[in-house]
Order: structure tokens, then sequence, then C-alpha cells
């Protein structure tokens, strides 16, 4: 029997009744790990630390000590700052602390290197201490190097230090604030400990000042501190005042932010669940477009093998203008083909459904492809040494051999890849970190001024390069002593030729 409700008596309410919720009020910005007073005091110390680097690294009033001493002050102040937050880096964080610290003694001693060596320089130098700032604050993608190493110089370059711009103003005022609100006592303690500090740096200062006129080695060794010290208002130095804020803003928001965080912006988990969305590439295109590049690096070892033979004196040697021109034409772009080929293994790995390592038909197609791959490293290095052999050695050509070593490592490591797993790009990176420390550290401009004059001893070069010896030789006062002593072994034309050289511009 149903029931039902008399008339007037209470109904269940199917659907409530509209509400006015309240407003959603404002986010409030996420608290900084760690004390204010600690987050104020690094943003103080930051002042001065990218102050020196404007001056003295980015505009160069100071070469030499300006790096090394930059480098061994932003170590310590990373450090220092990760410690007090308890923040643990990753494994690799000295190795990058390593390769940077190297790079800047090799500046202190030669200063840049000539030619497009020093644009190089200077890149390496700057993104080996992102790199490093990374690994300290444990802002690596897959926590080391490896296939996402772009991703983490993306991050440490753009994400962190521009969305934590205003880091430092923030913890300036947090500082500030916790400070003034602090008990007198506390106060009293942080104004006696900053007094100490003043302190301390003024007497250190001034004693190593007087020493330093006692002793000259000591002073040699004390002027990259006491010479930024001593400040002359005008201005140019407050152009490197203002210019030092928003470059200290930018270095604190690198810091700062990866500090700030507890897990990277993206990590590898993350980007392979995004990339999983991603349209994979069916097998018979990416087949097609390989077979197709195969063939084509085929029929372009077929028409080379003549040449490449004729270069090496067989059937018929080469005068020395065609060889030049055989050992010229085509050596970048060589190694462009080579970066394509990279590229093609890099979008089968990120984009194929089926790894690239496993068995059948299409790894022995991606065999043959590395293996095209190697012939280029051959056939470019063997245009290299031809050129190498004919007209000696250049900044440009060695920086040039150390580009074709990297990419022929990369071919060798894609190669092995296919048929046993091992971190590949992880070896290559830190195998073209360690490279690149020592070719700064070698004495490029001395080695090819010692095989010019070396050639010209022999008859090899018909007279001296005056082109590379400027290019070596300026701003090198130490090796014009170098090439006086082998100077001597010329003929009295060509000593005669290099003393007006050095009257001239030394």
């Amino acid at each position: 029997m149903q029931k039902y409700n008399k008339e007037g008596a209470a109904r269940p309410l199917y659907s409530s009744a509209p509400k006015n919720l309240p407003a959603e009020l404002p986010a409030s910005p996420r608290p900084l790990p760690g004390s204010p007073l600690l987050w104020g005091g690094a943003a103080i110390i930051s002042y001065p630390l990218a102050w020196y680097y404007t001056k003295y690294v980015l505009m160069g009033a100071m070469r030499g000590p300006a790096y090394t001493v930059f480098t061994c002050l932003f170590l310590l102040a990373v450090e220092l700052f990760s410690r007090a937050l308890g923040r643990k880096g990753s494994r690799e964080t000295w190795f990058w602390g390593a390769c940077w610290l190297a790079q800047s003694l090799a500046l202190s001693v030669y200063g840049l290197h000539e030619d497009v060596l020093q644009l190089w320089q200077m890149l390496a130098w700057h993104l080996s201490a992102v790199y490093f700032v990374l690994c300290r604050t444990g802002m690596q993608a897959a926590g080391k190097a490896n296939a996402m190493v772009v991703i983490d110089v993306l991050a440490g370059v753009f994400v962190l230090p521009w969305t934590g711009f205003f880091l430092r103003l923030r913890a300036l005022w947090t500082g500030a604030r916790t400070c003034l609100k602090g008990r007198v006592r506390s106060r009293r303690r942080i104004w006696e400990a900053l007094a100490g500090v003043v302190l301390a740096l003024v007497l250190a200062w001034y004693a190593a000042a007087q020493l330093a006129v006692a002793d000259e080695t000591f002073g040699k060794m004390v002027e990259g501190l006491l010479h930024p010290l001593c400040w002359q208002w005008d201005g140019v130095e407050l152009l490197y005042l203002i210019c030092s804020i928003p470059v200290g803003m930018w270095l604190f928001g690198l810091v700062g932010s990866g500090l700030r965080r507890s897990a990277p912006p993206l990590t590898e988990a993350e980007f392979y669940r995004g990339l999983s969305r991603v349209p994979r590439l069916p097998a018979v295109t990416a087949n097609l477009a390989v077979g197709a590049l195969c063939g084509v690096y085929a029929l372009f070892f077929g028409v080379q093998c003549g040449e490449f033979a004729a270069a090496l004196g067989a059937p018929l040697p080469l005068a020395a203008v065609e060889a030049s021109r055989f050992a010229v034409d085509g050596f970048w772009e060589l190694c462009r083909v080579l970066v394509l080929d990279f590229g093609v293994l890099g979008a089968l790995h990120f984009l194929s459904p089926a790894p690239v390592d496993r068995p059948g038909r299409r790894r022995g197609l991606l065999t043959l492809f590395c293996a095209f791959g190697l012939g280029f490293v051959g056939l470019a290095a063997a245009k290299l040494g031809v050129y190498i052999r004919l007209w000696g050695l250049t900044p440009r050509r060695v920086i040039s051999a150390w580009c074709l070593a990297v990419l022929g490592l990369a071919a060798v490591l894609a190669l092995v890849r296919l048929w046993r797993r091992l971190p590949a790009v992880r070896i290559w990176v830190l195998a073209a970190a360690v490279s690149f420390c020592v070719l700064c550290a070698v004495d490029v401009e001395k080695i090819c001024v010692m095989d010019h004059l070396a050639r010209v001893q022999a008859g090899t070069a018909a007279e001296l390069d005056w082109n590379l010896l400027d290019e070596c030789l300026s701003g090198r006062p130490d090796l014009v002593h170098s090439v006086q002593d082998i100077a001597m072994d010329l003929t009295a034309e060509q000593r005669q030729d290099l003393e007006s050289y050095f009257g001239i511009w030394y």
C-alpha cells in the first residue's frame, strides 16, 4: 500500500537551494623554506656577488683572476645556502663544479682564446655554472645528466631565474620584517654579528694591502680581491652598480627558485607521461625515412671514393691546390649531416612506439644508418687532416678537430647503444664536458705558433703568416719570448721581420 504525505506535511528537498558562497580569497604566496633571516642574508650577499660579476666578468673591467675569484665565491655561497636549508644535491654536483672551476682557471691563466673558441668558452662557462646550480639544488629532471639535459638547460636558463626574478625582493622583505618583529636581544646579536663581519673585512683588507706592497708574490695572489675594493665613484661605477641589480635578481632567482622548489619544473616521468599523449611515429614512415637517407648516403660515398683515393695519392696525387679544395669543401656540411642523423635518432627514440634497440630488421637498418655516420666522421677527419698537413694548425682548426672528435664519440655511442643497453647520452655529455675543459686548459695559441714556425724552418711554409701571428700573439706578451728563442733558427730576413713586428705591436 502506497503512503501519501498529508497536505502541509514536511517534504524532503530533492535539490538544495542555491547558496551564496563566500568570495575566494587570493592565494597567499607559498612560504619560503627555512628561516626568513637566512633568505634575507642570502639576498644581501647576492648584491656584492652580482656587482663583482657585472664589473669584472661581464663588462671585462679586469680579466685574469676575476673568473676564478667569482667562481670560488659563488660556489661557496651556493654550497652554504644549500647546506643551511638541508638540501642534498645530486652526485654530479662536484663534477660540474670542478668543470666550471677548471674553465675559470684556464680563463685566468690564458684569458679568452682567439677566434670562435672564445665564444664557445663564454657559453660553456655560463652553462657550467647554471648546471652546477641545478645539480646542487636537485633540480635536474632525471637527477643526473642524460637525455633530459636539454630540458635541464632550458629550466636553468629561463624557467627558474625568470619565475623567481623578484624572489630577492621578497626575501629581503620577509627577512627585514622578521628581524623587526624579533626580540631586542636577537636584533642586537644580529647587528653585532654584522658589525663584526664588516670590521673583519676592513681589517683583513688593510692588512692584505700592506703585505701586498711588502711582497710582490703575495700581492699578485691577492690582487683579484684587493682591486675590487678600491672603489672610485664616477659615472662608470654607477653604471656597473645599476646593471648589477637585475643581474643579481636573475642569479638569486636561479638559486632561490631551485631551493624553494621540492621538485624540478619538469621531471623525467612527467616528460615521458606527456610525451605518451603525442601521436606515435608509424614504423613504416620511420623505416622509409631512414632507408631514403641510407640510399643518399650510399650514393654519396660512392662518388667520394674516387676523390678520397686521389687525395691520398692513388692513382695520381692531387696538386696542393686541388688537395686543399678537397679538404675544405664540405667539411662543415658533413658535420651538419651528422647533427641531422642524431636528430633523426632522437626523434625515433622519443616518438617511436617500439624501442629502437628491439631485435629485428629495423635495428639492422639503424645499424647501417649509424655506420654511415661513422663514415662521415672518417671522411671529415680525412679532410681536416689533409688541410692541416698542407697549411698547419690554427685555433679554428683546433676547435674543428675537437668538434669532430665529440661528434665521432656520439656516433660510436649511438652505434653501440643499438646492441647494448648503456647510458650513451650521459657518457657523451660527461666526456664532452671534460674534453672541453682540457681544450680550454691547453695553450692553443702557443701550439699553433710553434707549429707554424717549425713549418717555416722546415720549408713547408713559404713565408711567415702574419695574420696567424697577430691572432695568436695579441695580448700574450709571454709568447713573444718563446717566439724569439725559436726565431734564432730562421733566416736573417725572417728574424728582422719578426723584430720589426714585435717593435710595432709590443
